[in-house]
């Protein structure tokens, strides 16, 4: 009997027949071809950045923290994994990163806040709504409602009446407008500034150099007007599941536990959504790869990638007979 070779295992899905579904070998290298992390495809200027960040709508910055997504650094330099440089200030992948990091949010091209694990992320504007309508669910719209109903810290109220009052703001004359200039206020300035940011209420719109160093703030509602506006017709329940389907469809395979990591659902949302998902052809449930994470949730977008189309649609067939 021939011996199966490690790419042509057969691997089970939950609920249908045992397709031959792709090895991990092969899932890493088209995840390596979206993540852009191959010296071919490493981006190397602004229409690249903005092209690779449209394709797969969230990425982080330096580092991706465990979760599988992609990370603006390791595009810039074409490997999946690079070695932080001895002199970062003159290495130029190092360089270029932050260069993008600034510029394609300064002029609207992207977000970029703490979002994803409260970590500085880069977010495609076509997933904004659905971020605004997920992360901002039992939020009050008006945020002295949040304030007085315990879910805003007093500092963060303070910040944002002073860019209410006046903004966008430098990070000086704003902690002076919200009365946290003293240099104790310091780490009560930066806890509520992150606070507000994966709450979606401010935005960082200007990295200033000189004459000193700085940010300037804005309020998000300011700032991305149209998306807080599309928001308003996205319900929570159709956020979540937008979310979920484009996150799939960048780390190509995952599981819930990883999900819930990155949106915090509760185990019931989840679970709706992702029998919704799977009932509409985005996902496969259940699916074993040898040498990944059991009970694998695998994305149609990693199919299409790896099979041919006819394929695909027979599996996606027999997956919903």
């Amino acid at each position: 009997m021939r011996r199966t070779r490690p790419d042509e295992r057969v691997l089970a899905v939950r609920g249908s027949p045992a397709p031959e579904l792709p090895s991990r070998r092969a899932l890493a290298a088209a995840r390596d071809r979206l993540h852009r992390t191959t010296p071919a495809r490493r981006i190397r200027g602004e229409r690249s950045a903005l092209a690779f960040l449209e394709a797969v709508g969230f990425a982080f910055l330096f580092d991706n923290f465990g979760t599988g997504l992609p990370f603006l650094w390791a595009a810039v330099s074409g490997r999946r994994d690079p070695r932080w440089p001895r002199h970062t200030h003159h290495d130029p992948g190092i360089g270029l990163a932050w260069h993008l990091k600034d510029v394609l949010p300064a002029r609207r091209k992207i977000y970029y806040g703490k979002l994803l694990l409260g970590k500085p992320t880069l977010v495609a504007l076509r997933d904004l709504p659905a971020c605004i309508a997920w992360f901002k669910r039992a939020t009050p719209a008006w945020h002295r409602v949040a304030f007085v109903s315990g879910r805003m810290s007093r500092a963060a109220h303070a910040i944002l009446e002073a860019l209410h009052a006046e903004h966008p703001l430098y990070t000086p004359d704003l902690r002076r407008a919200a009365g946290l200039a003293h240099p104790g206020e310091t780490r009560a300035f930066e806890r509520a500034i992150a606070e507000l940011q994966q709450g979606l209420w401010v935005v960082k719109t200007e990295e200033r150099y000189e004459p000193s160093f700085a940010y300037r703030w804005d309020l998000f509602e300011t700032r991305y007007r149209r998306a807080a506006a599309a928001a308003e017709r996205i319900a929570p329940t159709e956020a979540l599941e937008q979310l979920l389907s484009r996150l799939l469809d960048t780390l190509l395979w995952s599981t819930p536990r990883e999900l819930t990591r990155l949106l915090r659902p509760t185990p019931e949302q989840l679970e709706v959504a992702l029998g919704d998902l799977e009932t509409r052809g985005r996902l496969l449930r259940g699916v074993m790869v040898p040498g990944l994470p059991p009970r694998l949730l695998l994305s149609r977008r990693a199919l299409e990638a790896l099979r041919p189309l006819d394929a695909l649609r027979r599996l996606l067939r027999d997956g919903e007979g």
